[in-house]
């Protein structure tokens, strides 16, 4: 079973992708549960979703990945990436986003934290892919919306090559022309890119 965290604050499409996600898995022939979390979603509150996948039918699940137990995690921002670290394993990838997005308050306090750049980097045994999702969204679709969708590619490839090392009796590699199609269809306001 791979079990797999996306992750970000309300606005950033994590509902959407997540919803999105879950069809191409079903369609590739994974068996997959997830549970979206909303924290203030609407105001810029955390929102996560949490998956488990198999390519055998799951049963039903506790709520929660146990600690130690998170094999991927993609973030759409630095520090709800270090909300879900307690869950992660030395082999757990990190695909994470580089810009922070700005709040009304600091989330720092007068002794001033270390950065979540700096706090990820730090840890132990795990390496961290750090991508502009936003910059990369603004420069293919025009709108920094569309981070979403970059970090849905970048999903499909760390399931993929995952796969290889969790499920032995393995379907076919998740197919991201199918994701492009689903995520289209389904989210009507995404902008194609060219």
């Amino acid at each position: 079973m791979i079990n797999l965290i996306i992750s970000g604050i309300g606005g950033q499409g994590i509902n959407s992708l997540a919803k999105v996600l879950a069809n191409v898995l079903l369609q590739s022939g994974y068996h997959c549960q997830f549970t979206i979390h909303k924290g203030g979603a609407q105001s810029l509150g955390s929102v996560y979703a949490e998956f488990r996948i198999d390519d055998q039918k799951l049963p039903t699940l506790g709520q929660g990945i146990p600690k130690g137990q998170l094999d991927i995690l993609i973030s759409l921002e630095p520090w709800e990436a270090l909300r879900h670290v307690s869950l992660a394993h030395p082999k757990t990838q990190f695909w994470v986003e580089t810009q922070l997005i700005p709040l009304f308050i600091e989330r720092a306090n007068e002794r001033s934290i270390e950065s979540p750049h700096a706090q990820l980097d730090a840890l132990p045994e795990i390496k961290i892919h750090w991508e502009s999702y936003q910059d990369i969204a603004q420069q293919k679709a025009e709108t920094i919306k569309m981070a979403n969708y970059f970090a849905g590619l970048n999903c499909i490839l760390a399931i993929n090559s995952h796969v290889n090392f969790s499920i032995k009796s393995k379907p076919n590699n998740i197919d991201t022309d199918l994701f492009d199609t689903l995520f289209f269809k389904q989210i009507p306001k995404a902008k194609k890119i060219t």
